[in-house]
This record gives C-alpha cells, structure tokens and sequence, in this order.
C-alpha cells in the first residue's frame, strides 16, 4: 500500500483524539507487509546499535527483512484510528495498541489492506500496584574471605557454581567481562541501591532499563521477582553472595504483567527482546513461562506447544537466529499430570533449563517434556531447589524454582561465551549438551544434564546434538564421526578408534537411520 492511498484513509477518519478512560483495552494488529522505504537494509545502524551489528559481523549473521522496522505509517494510522502504540514487533510484524473501548476500533481495522489481524486480548494494568513479597530472609552479614573463587569468596553463592564447576572459568579471568545480558522480568526493586550491586551500577555495567508493561524507564518497583533471578547472576560481593556473571553488564526489562496473564505478556516480552538485540545483548534470561491465562480460549491446545506456534516460542527462536543465546526456564508444573512444557520452554532454538535438588535430581517441580513434535526438553539442569538470592532488603533467602536454575545457568553460558566469541547460539547450545552429566543418555526429565562448565578451558566441540530424534539401542549405526575437543572432525568410519590418539576429551556422533546423538569420550 503506497503512501499517498494510507493518508487518504487518515482525511477519512475524523477522529478527535484518543479518548482518557479508566479501562483501556488491548489488541494486537499484525500487517500484512512493511511495505515502507524508510528503513533499508543497506542501512542497518538507523535501527540497529553499533554492538548490535558488531556481534551479527562476529558471527556471520545478515541482516533481513526480520530486523527491518515496521511501517511507521502503519503504526500512525493506528494512533489516528484511536488506539495508543504500547509495543511494536519488527519481527512478527505487528503492534500492541490499547484503546478506550473494546469494540469499537477493531471494524475501522479490519478493512485495511494493510491489516493481516487484529486480536483482542483484555484489559490493561494502567497502574503500578505493589505487589512485593515480605522479607523471608536472613540479615546479610559479609564474612571474612581469604581464598580468591573459593567457597569463602562466593559465599551463598558458592553451591551454584560449584554444581556446575564454573570456578575455574572465572579463576581463567572468564567472569562475564564484555558480555551483555538482557532479562525480561517482573520488576528489579532494590537493584538501583543494593550494597550487592554496587559495582554493577559503579561501574556502569547496569547499561539500559525499559518497561514494557507500565511505560517508560523505571523497573524498580512492583515485584521483587526480577531481583532475587538477578542476583543469582550479578550480584558481587565476596564474602555474603557473588553470582555466576559478576562482570558481565546487564539490561533490565519488565516485561511480566502481574496483574493480567494473557499473550499480550508475550508479545510485550518479543518487543523487550527485539530492544535488546538493538542493544547488541549476547544472552537473554527469561524466567518466565505461559501455560494458562486468564481467558481459557487464549490457551495453547497440548499439541501447539511444538516451539513453532506460540509468540514467544516463535521469537525466541528469532532472537537465536540474529545470534542471541536466549535461556528459558523450564516451569514449576512437574507435578502437573498434563504434558507441563510451556512457552517459551517449548522454542526449539531456545536453551531450557530444568531445576536440580540437592541430590542431583530433578527437582519435583520441575516441568519436563517432551515438547508436543516428541523433542526432548528441557535441554540441560542447573540448581533451582534450596538456592540462595538475594532480597531487595539485603537478606538473602533459599528459594525454589526453575526461576534460578535458569539465570544461574545463564550467567555460567556468558562466561563461556567469553572464551569463545565467534561461535554462534547453536554452538554454544550443543556445547552445554555435550558436557551435561547425561549427555548419553539424555530424556526429558533432566535432557542432556548438568553442564560441567569446567571442560570449557579445555575446548568446545561444534557439533550438533541438541534436535537430535530418540535412537533405540537395537538401531544400526551407519557411521560414526569422531571430534576432538574443539570440534575438528578426526574420522568418518564404522568404528571409532582412540588408539593412536593422545590422551583428551573427544566427541563421537553416532549417525543411524533414526537420526543422530553424541557422545563424550575420555581417554586417560
């Protein structure tokens, strides 16, 4: 549709202005095209940070037709036609409007040819409203500290990361230096004044704050959930509590309604996600999962959690493919006798993560797969039962969920990434798989295992395990290929033979009729 036909259509309208009432209503408008000349793609730093555009030349990612801005004719016209833009979707193409009444803008919609869909999602949260948890905590008292990244130093926050053996990464000078995390939350009160994330703030590694719920910049109220997931990664004071990540830099968005649960918290969670690809973000935690909202017409049917039909599924995997590694956790629902995988937990290319109790299992609650198209979730486990947080008072608390494996996990991948820049998400991705504890014989109750971040100083294999079918044991082998630790492929044959090999960690992937998995090999 050219410029000349939609300004026509806004003479038609003799709207005065969008009207002020206490209930505004929430729609979602997708569009048929982006059908604008604005934007080019010849010219991506109209739209696209200078680090946003230095990580998709890192690792080889073009910039497409996905990245491009939507139409903002398209988005004028829906302010004329009298709706309020609340958030904008460049990749799926459409925008979330509220408007004064819950009828009356969808017809003036709807017959636009430049109008693929319109939505209709409930009723906004216009106001802020506390709705912070109590202090269940213990004083934080910093105890004295001697060892330099031993139990002492990371204090509560030791166990973490020593189920994970992520103390050698950080000990190598990999703490998360030059890597910029995104999480979309709930609300980070306490993040702006905590003694826990001094050096954060002191030394401007807390880059960027948007909410997408309430609007403007401020994250720091409502809910306490964000800090508590945040300090699981952040938080640096030796001595009381230090987080998996504690150098990284971090950008916080709020992008949990938690007054109203409907799939406009998806979309306003692809709008955060598409800022901080903007951003030039490495990783992006979500500790946020969807299964049931408030209208049971909105649910996802059992057979469309198969990571390509849900908002959020479906930009995760968007965000991987612009070089985003996203981790997702997996839910609360194990006990749940339906199948408890949600989104995003259900995204193919997202990493999600499971929750570990103190004995190395799953953790009851934890939500385990498969994914409605039989592919094994969650990808791989980290703590979540019986871990300490931080509280936006200062008291640090042990909580339960999966809510904290997967930050814990994130902040353990940043560090990861850190050694090894130029990989990509799928890389990196299979490389969790490949060093989990259960990488063998992976299932859906705790996937590929526990990750032991410690053979990352030792090498990475680049292979792909992570979509790989289930393989009987009776299933004949048609080759097997063996890498070293870095991913080079050594052979191709009917047998592996570490024989005339040095001493080292590989990687054999058994090819059969049924599809392919890999298996990690020491040989002492």
């Amino acid at each position: 549709m050219n410029t000349k036909t939609l300004y026509t259509l806004f003479l038609l309208l003799t709207l005065t202005g969008t009207t002020q009432a206490q209930e505004m209503h929430r729609w979602w408008v997708t569009f048929t095209d982006k059908g604008s000349r604005v934007y080019s793609l010849a010219e991506p730093s109209e739209y696209l940070s200078p680090r946003a555009l230095e990580r998709r030349a890192r690792l080889g990612i073009a910039v497409d037709s996905l990245d491009l801005p939507v139409n903002p004719y398209y988005l004028d016209f829906l302010r004329i036609a009298g709706g309020t833009v609340w958030a904008v979707s460049r990749w799926l193409n459409g925008a979330v409007i509220y408007a004064a009444d819950s009828i009356g803008i969808a017809p003036t919609l709807r017959i636009q040819d430049f109008v693929a869909g319109v939505q209709y999602y409930g009723q906004a949260s216009i106001a802020r409203t506390e709705m912070e948890d109590p202090p269940m905590g213990i004083p934080s008292l910093v105890q004295p500290y001697d060892t330099l990244y031993g139990p002492a130093y990371y204090g509560l926050g030791h166990y973490n990361i020593d189920v994970l053996n992520g103390t050698g990464l950080h000990r190598a000078g990999y703490g998360g230096e030059g890597l910029l995390i995104g999480v979309c939350d709930g609300g980070f009160p306490g993040v702006e004044s905590m003694e826990v994330f001094d050096q954060l703030r002191n030394e401007g590694r807390l880059v960027a704050t948007r909410d997408f719920v309430y609007g403007g910049d401020s994250v720091f109220d409502v809910h306490s959930h964000g800090t508590r997931v945040l300090s699981t990664m952040a938080a640096d004071l030796p001595g009381l509590y230090v987080g998996t990540a504690p150098k990284a830099s971090y950008a916080l968005c709020r992008t949990e309604d938690i007054e109203n649960e409907s799939p406009i918290e998806e979309l306003l969670w692809t709008a955060a996600v598409e800022y901080l690809d903007s951003l030039g973000v490495d990783v992006v935690n979500t500790s946020l999962g969807y299964r049931y909202y408030d209208d049971p017409a909105w649910n996802y049917p059992p057979e469309a959690l198969d990571g390509q039909t849900a908002f959020m599924s479906r930009a995760a995997d968007i965000a991987a493919s612009r070089g985003i590694l996203v981790v997702v956790a997996s839910g609360n629902d194990g006990r749940d006798p339906s199948p408890n995988i949600g989104v995003p937990a259900d995204s193919r290319q997202a990493l999600t993560v499971g929750a570990l109790d103190h004995f190395g299992d799953r953790s009851v609650f934890s939500s385990f797969g498969p994914t409605a198209d039989g592919r094994i979730k969650p990808d791989v486990m980290a703590p979540g039962e019986q871990v300490w947080v931080v509280n936006p008072d200062g008291t640090v608390q042990e909580v339960n969920g999966t809510s904290f494996a997967a930050p814990i996990l994130a902040g353990m991948a940043a560090c990861m990434m850190g050694r090894y820049p130029t990989l990509g998400p799928a890389a990196w991705a299979d490389s969790l798989r490949a060093w989990g504890s259960r990488t063998e014989y992976p299932d859906d109750e705790q996937g590929y295992g526990t990750p032991d971040f410690g053979l990352a100083l030792r090498g990475t294999p680049a292979v792909g395990i992570g979509d790989s079918p289930r393989i009987t044991d009776d299933a004949p082998i048609l080759r097997m290929e063996l890498y070293d630790a870095t991913g080079r492929c050594l052979s191709v044959s009917k047998n592996a033979d570490l024989s005339p090999l040095p001493c080292g960690i590989y990687f054999l992937r058994l090819v059969t009729p049924d599809g392919a998995r890999t298996r990690r090999l020491v040989k002492l």
